[in-house]
């Protein structure tokens, strides 16, 4: 048996093979390089009988040799995977269970009933370039993939680069896929080629985000518990990006830079724990985020240009109107510049550094404390604050335009930090109190909505009057929507102190 340690990423870049071979060679780092054609069959029940605990079985040829393969079930952080695996020679293209040790079956595993149900699910064909490299104390190998994915008639590409410790420090490894930033665009790999083959056979579509990420930790320290909600975020943040890079959309990239949010918001409440290292983290998911600030009044313009949207019947009583947010949108970046963005260096340093973060328990961005700390009684200090700040603002007996307006990042902060730390509390009172508060945070957006096409009036030189009138009927009905959400959710008892 050995645990596979790997990196896996999804290349962007062409010539890949000429890029690393001169990377490798300039940077004065020693290597042997070959390369095969391998073709591979995966194999489980027809009900998913392995799949289900996390197992993945295959057979690989190369050469008119075959090996059988089953890697058991492992962790996924951000493009790192950890997996243990059984390999074994075999003569023919179909796998023999028993071959493999009895004890990573569990007692209620009919291993026989599993081997006469074995089917064909998917297939993996492509060619792998691989650099075994000597890498200051440690082997590595680097090994390219190019190729396909087929079941059933239906094909997905395979471009990926997996860094797999062969021996020595996982830190090399790191500093190995570092180096490697700086002549490749990559991103993290969430997938296996056979989770990929999987969703194909099953012809399942990419799964989507919940907008509001709750955070369910399990550990009972600070570290753990935080180290916990950086990999839940690492693994959503993964995701959200797939689903922008498939399909490159305002609401998928909204979803990624929240949970940019999510995370640095996570740095925050942990601010007073963290050393140096810690705080530069925080920073550099600060920087990605203020890179995106531009995203808020995208999102709005698109909704008022929008022709199905709830606005566009009353703008278009202004042609000069629609003009001027024709010309506001086209000043926001383009979806090319986005994925080059995502796929650059300094974004892989940052999500990689997270994954040191997560294996490391946050040993290496905590100041060492000394005494036990609950973290249900931290969280709930930092509810409570979050609450009081809110309500210094809310429980006037009016709120104005400008204070709901200045009051939305406040509502966006106290939601984020609920999301760290509600679900540590019973989750059906944690989501009862939420959801005035979502509707609220909702209202504020529609209001930043009506307050664009307000600024947007006043730079008309004859605005009608009935977009106006319009206008200020809308404001209107909104605010009377914004106080019921107001007083219902300042009203409520805080689940934590239940």
């Amino acid at each position: 048996m050995n645990t596979e340690v790997e990196l896996k990423y999804l290349v962007l870049s062409s010539d890949v093979e000429a890029k690393v071979t001169s990377l490798l060679t300039t940077e004065g780092i020693s290597f042997d390089k070959k390369s095969k054609e391998l073709s591979n069959c995966y194999f489980d029940t027809a009900d998913l009988t392995l799949r289900k605990k996390d197992y993945g079985l295959r057979v690989r040829g190369c050469e008119n040799k075959f090996e059988q393969t089953i890697k058991t079930a492992g962790v996924v952080v951000g493009g790192l995977h950890k997996r243990p695996e059984y390999n074994v020679d075999i003569q023919s293209t179909f796998p023999d269970l028993s071959l493999f040790p009895k004890n990573i079956w569990s007692p209620e595993d009919n291993i026989e009933k599993i081997q006469q149900q074995l089917i064909s699910l998917f297939d993996t064909d492509f060619t792998r370039i691989i650099w075994l490299v000597d890498f200051k104390d440690s082997k590595i190998e680097l090994a390219f993939d190019q190729g396909k994915i087929s079941s059933d008639g239906q094909h997905l590409d395979i471009s990926e680069i997996e860094l797999e410790l062969v021996e020595g420090s996982i830190e090399h490894l790191f500093d190995l896929a570092k180096t490697l930033f700086k002549c490749l665009l990559v991103r993290p790999g969430l997938k296996s080629k056979a989770a990929r083959g999987y969703q194909l056979w099953h012809k399942l579509g990419p799964k989507d985000l919940d907008e509001n990420i709750q955070i369910d930790t399990s550990g009972v320290t600070l570290t753990e518990s935080f180290s916990q909600g950086i990999a839940h975020c690492l693994n959503q943040l993964h995701l959200a990006v797939d689903n922008y890079i498939r399909e490159p959309t305002y609401v998928h990239l909204v979803q990624a830079v929240n949970v940019l949010v999510m995370l640095r918001h996570g740095f925050w409440l942990f601010d007073l724990r963290l050393n140096e290292k810690g705080q530069g983290i925080r920073e550099q998911i600060s920087y990605f985020i203020h890179l995106f600030a531009w995203l808020d009044n995208a999102v709005y313009f698109q909704e008022l240009m929008n022709k199905t949207g709830n606005y566009r019947k009353k703008l278009e009583l202004s042609d000069q109107l629609i003009e001027q947010l024709r010309i506001e949108k086209q000043r926001f970046p383009e979806p090319a510049d986005v994925i080059a963005l995502i796929h650059g260096e300094r974004f892989n340093q940052l999500q990689l550094s997270l994954v040191e973060l997560v294996i490391s328990k946050a040993e290496q961005v905590f100041i060492p404390y000394t005494g036990e700390i609950n973290y249900r009684e931290y969280a709930t200090e930092k509810l409570s604050a979050s609450l009081h700040d809110l309500k210094s603002v809310l429980s006037e007996d009016s709120v104005t335009i400008d204070q709901y307006l200045g009051v939305r990042k406040l509502v966006r902060r106290s939601l984020l930090t609920g999301g760290w730390f509600g679900l540590l509390f019973d989750a059906k009172l944690c989501n009862q109190f939420r959801r005035p508060w979502l509707d609220l945070q909702q209202g504020l957006g529609e209001l930043r909505s009506l307050s664009i096409i307000h600024q947007q009036l006043k730079r008309l030189e004859d605005a009608p009057n009935k977009l106006i009138s319009w206008q200020q009927s809308k404001l209107d009905n909104l605010l009377m929507a914004l106080e019921h959400s107001r007083l219902s959710a300042t009203s409520q008892q805080p689940y934590w102190l239940d």
